[in-house]
């Protein structure tokens, strides 16, 4: 899945790029440790909420289809000092021989999971893999109509960060097509890179496909799945999701 995603190959720029993203971190180390057992994290990337939920205390597994990801992950959780068992595989088809206490997918990871069969897929695999009472834990956006109707030569700018090989700034932007047939949203990122040699424009370009999910869309896929929905909040202080709200977080468990 997302080994596919230039993005995701270089876990140096995505940790740069991402370093101040911290506002989920504790809400998922309180799930983590609500959970009493042992926790799996699906498409767990660099370990961005796994070794900080290692060092909670909590017995954790991070799951992800992107060698270069997990191998800059393990490096992480050594400098760390924590143990987490980092494995390689899809989130639709891994088979782990135990269960967990908790599973779950943050980052808006399961919208790369485009076609209903994926999405299937991931459920029916994570309903296998929980424990009893055991709960299913992901975020995803809440889809903006304005960002999705913007024309797509349209830039944003998105963040600035510095390079990890100390070249410089580098300035990330993004333009959005919306394709309202898949409900996937192509977004072309455009990196600039501003340094002592002055500005290399548009020096790295990456397109990232996400699939929207409505909010009552969504509702309605994870029941059919098997799930009861626990709790849906609209943001990572738990506040209940109402209209307007940024992100989708469910908190879920098999009926």
């Amino acid at each position: 899945m997302t080994e596919s995603i230039p993005l995701y190959r270089d876990g140096r720029h995505y940790d740069a790029m991402n370093r101040d993203i911290i506002a989920d971190i504790p809400f998922y180390i309180e799930e983590a440790q609500h959970a009493m057992g042992p926790v799996l994290e699906l498409a767990c990337g660099t370990g961005r909420l796994a070794i900080p939920i290692a060092q909670s205390g909590v017995e954790i597994v991070g799951l992800d289809v992107s060698p270069s990801m997990l191998a800059h992950a393990r490096t992480k959780a050594k400098q760390a000092e924590v143990a987490i068992t980092f494995v390689e595989g899809d989130c639709r088809s891994f088979a782990l021989g135990r269960k967990f206490a908790l599973i779950f997918m943050g980052f808006n990871s399961m919208q790369h999971l485009h076609e209903y069969a994926s999405l299937a897929s991931l459920f029916s695999n994570v309903l296998q893999h929980l424990a009893t009472g055991g709960r299913f834990v992901f975020d995803v956006f809440n889809p903006k109509l304005s960002l999705l109707a913007r024309q797509p030569e349209e830039r944003k700018h998105e963040r600035d960060y510095q390079d990890p090989d100390r070249k410089g700034t580098i300035v990330f932007e993004h333009s959005v097509l919306y394709d309202d047939a898949s409900q996937v949203a192509h977004i072309q990122c455009y990196f600039t890179r501003r340094g002592a040699n002055g500005e290399e424009r548009d020096f790295r370009q990456e397109e990232l496909n996400m699939r929207c999910f409505f909010p009552q869309e969504l509702d309605l896929l994870v029941r059919s799945q098997g799930f009861e929905i626990v709790e849906k909040f609209g943001n990572f202080e738990r506040k209940a999701f109402a209209s307007g709200e940024p992100k989708q977080i469910v908190i879920c468990r098999g009926t």
